[in-house]
């Protein structure tokens, strides 16, 4: 399998992961019926930020394990309004509640908490970058939504 040469990524790349034998990216794959079960935004520096499964919101060594699109925003973003929004909510933990919610197709899950999409959708946002309908709910948003909206562009692909 090739991989991407780290060098060529920018702050506010979408890192899309598909994760074999993980039963919560088994459960989102299941859910939305597609291979794209996690997302983060490529920090620079070989960090990113995210949401991962069972840790929470918080800067992570960039990984290839999984790595199966780059994608990149169709203009500019403001990387340091992103990084200000993502230190205003460094720590949180991982929403489990809201992607039941988000699996059962009801209620919202909890305030102060995050999973992936809904994390990176919310980045986004303060980024002053909109790729989806602004009245789509980030509980509501896939990982799989950020690998098919044309608000951003392949930039490399497994």
């Amino acid at each position: 399998m090739k991989t991407i040469d780290q060098s060529t990524l920018l702050p506010g790349d979408v890192l899309l992961y598909y994760s074999k034998g993980d039963l919560v990216d088994w459960a989102i794959g299941v859910k939305t019926w597609n291979k794209i079960s996690h997302i983060e935004v490529y920090a620079g520096h070989g960090m990113s930020y995210a949401s991962r499964n069972g840790i929470g919101v918080n800067l992570y060594a960039f990984r290839y394990k999984g790595l199966i699109c780059v994608r990149r925003a169709s203009r500019p973003l403001d990387i340091l309004a992103g990084a200000n929004w993502f230190n205003s909510v460094r720590g949180q933990k991982y929403d489990f509640k809201g992607l039941l919610c988000f699996w059962l197709a009801v209620k919202r899950g909890d305030k102060d908490k995050m999973f992936c999409s809904e994390f990176a959708l919310r980045w986004f946002r303060h980024a002053d970058f909109e790729p989806f309908n602004t009245q789509q709910d980030a509980d509501k948003t896939p990982p799989s939504y950020f690998w098919v909206t044309k608000a951003f562009n392949t930039i490399w692909e497994s």
